[in-house]
């Protein structure tokens, strides 16, 4: 995700610098994942 920001930025005039930074508030934790999510990554 932080590529796809910096990619839709970058292109703007006067745009000299970009860094992205991703905060999760609160901090994510597996247990936040679906079951589906979770399965589909081989985590069940």
């Amino acid at each position: 995700m932080p590529g796809w920001v910096q990619d839709a930025i970058e292109p703007v005039a006067g745009v000299k610098e970009v860094k992205v930074g991703m905060t999760f508030d609160p901090p994510w934790g597996m247990d936040m994942m679906s079951d589906e999510a979770r399965l589909e990554l081989g985590f069940m």
